[in-house]
């Protein structure tokens, strides 16, 4: 399978044995604990409180509704940080999923509108199954993001500043990969 046709999404102790992929928000039914370990990191300031109850245009859902998927490889962050900030982050594994296993999907690179605060528009495109391809490199704004919290000595959201792959469906892993960013 060719990592530039996949979408990229962490895999945790909670979706490890998992065959899909949901959203936050049916995690409140099927697994209470990782529902409440996951809305909690929306705790911290008023702005990520906001975020719970954001609507994605396009897709007709609020934030929790949606799965979160990067269209960059994993690697790709795993270096920047290497590279920008002297850091090695520890293993972390990764689902590797074919992006034509997706259901109907956005692309939301937030670059207009602040966190916490309701998404433009134009900052939502539908997925082209067809032309997509994921990044081997982050973007320009997570890489000043990195070097920013190298300077201030903190560590942060891997993929702050790169675009998200959004579905509301829940996504299949019957054909995914598990891949360890440190390797190449």
């Amino acid at each position: 399978m060719s990592p530039e046709r996949c979408v990229f999404h962490a895999r945790t102790t909670h979706n490890a044995g998992a065959h899909e992929l949901q959203p936050l928000s049916a995690l409140e039914r099927t697994d209470p604990r990782a529902f409440a370990a996951a809305i909690a990191k929306y705790d911290d300031t008023p702005e990520r409180r906001r975020l719970r109850d954001t609507w994605i245009p396009g897709l007709e859902a609020t934030w929790t509704e949606v799965i979160f998927l990067s269209p960059v490889q994993p690697r790709a962050i795993w270096e920047a940080w290497r590279t920008i900030a002297g850091v090695e982050l520890p293993a972390q594994e990764f689902w590797a999923i074919p992006v034509e296993d997706l259901g109907p999907a956005v692309v939301f690179d937030r670059h207009l509108s602040s966190t916490g605060d309701p998404i433009e528009p134009r900052e939502i495109d539908v997925l082209d199954v067809a032309a997509y391809r994921s990044s081997d490199a982050t973007t320009p704004r997570n890489a000043r993001w990195i070097d920013e919290l190298a300077k201030a000595g903190k560590r942060g959201a891997w993929f702050n500043g790169t675009p998200h792959v959004l579905t509301k469906d829940p996504v299949p892993l019957h054909s995914a990969e598990v891949i360890d960013w440190r390797v190449p």
